[in-house]
């Protein structure tokens, strides 16, 4: 018998060799032995062997369709398998159930877990304005990226011409801006006063101690 279970959040799959009581002596494809919990044990399976299972729970897990996952789930709170017969239409195979539930296991924005194997869909308005979030989110690091390349390029941005001065003196630190100079100067083994000053934010070297000057009695 083989067992598919959860291990320090951790999905893993092994050999049963032994069961005593409510732990089983699990081997490893690594050769590595382990003591589960029956508590632990999400699925028995005879076969495939784990290691086919695992990678054949990864390929479904490529496969499912989130939003068509999220649909079928409903508002109320379920078990994977359960979700399985609704999503696959037939009872799932032990690597359709594994696959869907690593799947709802790394989509914590559309399913909060409820315990071992148990979950429940987030409501759409939650789960719409979380959606947004991470759409936001990732529009901020293609800009952020365009200008580090900018920077790294020898060129400033149009939006960091303004704050050349704030960026060297004062910087908001959860600012793209910020982040973009930060990253470019890592890359490019370099200060962000060398930077700025060959991008053209500031002028010569004398404007920016001076500028340093102004920058900071202004701000007293």
């Amino acid at each position: 018998m083989n067992l598919f279970f959860e291990e320090s959040g951790d999905f893993k799959a092994g050999v049963v060799l032994s069961q005593q009581g409510e732990a089983y002596q699990v081997e490893m494809q690594s050769g590595k032995r382990t003591k589960v919990k029956a508590k632990d044990v999400l699925l028995q399976f005879a076969s495939p062997t784990p290691l086919e299972l695992l990678s054949d729970a990864h390929r479904i897990v490529e496969e499912i369709d989130l939003d068509f996952l999220w649909e079928v789930a409903g508002q109320e709170e379920f078990g994977f398998a359960d979700l399985g017969n609704e999503y696959f239409g037939h009872a799932p195979k032990p690597h359709e159930a594994a696959g869907l539930l690593l799947k709802l296991h790394t989509a914590p924005i559309y399913f909060y877990k409820k315990g071992k194997g148990r979950y429940k869909a987030a409501p759409e308005a939650t789960l719409k304005a979380a959606l947004a979030g991470v759409e936001k989110k990732k529009q901020r690091a293609l800009v952020q990226a365009q200008y580090v390349e900018e920077l790294k390029a020898n060129r400033l941005p149009d939006a960091m011409k303004p704050l050349a001065l704030q960026l060297l003196f004062k910087p908001d630190k959860n600012s793209i801006e910020y982040k973009a100079l930060e990253t470019a100067c890592s890359e490019l083994q370099t200060t962000p006063q060398r930077l700025m000053l060959t991008v053209g934010g500031i002028a010569t070297p004398k404007d920016l101690h001076f500028s340093k000057f102004l920058y900071e009695s202004l701000q007293k």
